[in-house]
């Protein structure tokens, strides 16, 4: 399963849906991987936050003992081809770099994405979303 940033971030404000969603994730072992776009993403929060230091602490908590993927040439080719389908639709929201790549990922693995972003996940053809 690959976790969307907004995810994460939900789950540091301890939303309730999100902190279930976890709980399920977890009880069914299925593996949980963060694309490293938003390990990227989370540490812009911890760059424009007022406490960088507390900041850290928890996003690391969170994302500890959970595989990072690379972004390596075929999702980078991958997303990149997303990205370029979504500015050339009509009817397609664009993604932009970060969404592209996490769904990308999702793609790339055969693996749902965790998230609550559906208008943007949810017109990307062939991937699978979880919603929390």
């Amino acid at each position: 399963m690959i976790l969307d940033t907004n995810f994460i971030i939900a789950l540091r404000s301890d939303a309730p849906d999100a902190a279930e969603k976890a709980a399920e994730l977890e009880a069914s072992a299925v593996p949980l991987r963060l694309p490293s776009v938003v390990v990227h993403e989370l540490y812009v929060g911890v760059g424009a936050g007022s406490d960088p230091t507390r900041n850290v602490r928890e996003y690391e908590a969170l994302v500890r003992n959970k595989p990072i993927v690379p972004l390596d040439e075929n999702i980078a080719r991958r997303a990149g081809a997303l990205e370029g389908q979504h500015l050339a639709s009509e009817t397609k929201p664009d993604l932009g770099l970060a969404d592209a790549v996490v769904a990308a990922t999702g793609l790339v693995y055969n693996e749902a994405v965790v998230t609550d972003d559906t208008s943007d996940f949810g017109s990307v053809d062939g991937l699978r979303i979880e919603t929390f």
